[in-house]
């Protein structure tokens, strides 16, 4: 892994998921930034975070603070990072691209289809 390559970060309340998303994008060597369980957390981690992540894979329902509330919030302070939705929540599409993300996959999205999508938008 090359300090350069694109890191992502992962904004997930469902623990078991974001553990298979960080084991695929560990093997594929794609820079992890950080993890955060929801939106409030993302935030966070997203202003403390020394490197910020260049795509943010993020889910729309969560506790406190939600997906397309926190996306708001984060391209507030830094319009260059790039969301990628993945929500069960089809009726959220329209408002989650409006907020700023470049794309709205929906749950249950096959693991081919999350990679490519973040291909995409980095080089790793």
């Amino acid at each position: 892994m090359k300090m350069d390559s694109p890191s992502i970060a992962i904004v997930d309340d469902e623990k078991d998921f974001v553990n298979l998303l960080e084991m695929l994008f560990s093997k594929r060597g794609i820079p992890i930034s950080f993890i955060a369980y929801d939106g409030l957390d993302a935030i966070d981690q997203y202003n403390k975070a020394e490197r910020k992540p260049d795509i943010i894979l993020i889910d729309h329902h969560m506790r406190v603070v939600n997906g397309v509330d926190a996306t708001k919030q984060i391209l507030s302070n830094n319009g260059k990072t790039k969301f990628i939705f993945l929500s069960a929540d089809r009726q959220v599409k329209n408002e989650a691209l409006e907020a700023g993300a470049v794309e709205f996959l929906h749950k249950p999205t096959g693991i081919n289809e999350i990679v490519d999508t973040i291909l995409k938008y980095g080089k790793y």
